[in-house]
């Protein structure tokens, strides 16, 4: 709960914020709007485009592909909009957008999410499951100190094998890995 009090800037007593700590984010995200509080029903929107995301059943493939894309949208339109004063916040929703196109199966989109939320383990298995071997190879090189050993090590040895099959010739990827 404690992720959601700063998500949206209103006291407990606020009816509307209620609401949303509730999960009734359609009912919130309507309050919202008709109290001129577009940012507030903004971010409602995109906690209940999550929830019907979920609430498809897995074997409805692309269509329950494309809710948690369009919810992970939303929610990166929620970080871009956040004050730039609020960075837990703006962290936070990058970080959601990252989960929302992991279960989309768009694992560039997660990762370059996750790195912008500064979630680096995240990152880097969302590049790995995608195949994204250079973006793995920055996260493992930049953010070495960020990932877990284990992580770290398993990681690196994929992302060498990765390049020594494509690229066997260029014995330069290895220096930096």
């Amino acid at each position: 709960m404690s992720v959601l009090r700063f998500q949206l800037p209103a006291t407990s007593g606020d009816p509307f914020y209620r609401m949303f700590l509730n999960k009734r984010y359609a009912q919130a995200s309507v309050a919202f709007l008709r109290a001129g509080r577009k940012r507030e029903a903004a971010i409602c929107d995109a906690y209940l485009l999550r929830e019907k995301a979920r609430s498809i059943s897995t074997t409805a493939g692309e269509t329950r592909v494309q809710a948690f894309i369009a919810a992970a949208d939303a929610f990166v339109v929620c970080a871009e909009d956040s004050p730039s004063k609020q960075v837990r916040e703006r962290l936070t929703y990058y970080g959601t957008a990252g989960e929302c196109y992991v279960e989309g199966r768009k694992f560039k989109n997660a990762g370059d999410n996750y790195i912008t939320a500064e979630q680096y383990s995240a990152a880097a298995r969302a590049y790995r499951e995608g195949d994204h071997f250079d973006e793995l190879a920055d996260v493992i090189t930049q953010h070495k100190g960020a990932l877990d050993s284990r992580l770290l090590e398993r990681l690196t040895k994929v992302t060498q094998m990765y390049y020594f099959k494509v690229c066997s010739e260029d014995s330069l990827v290895f220096e930096y890995i």
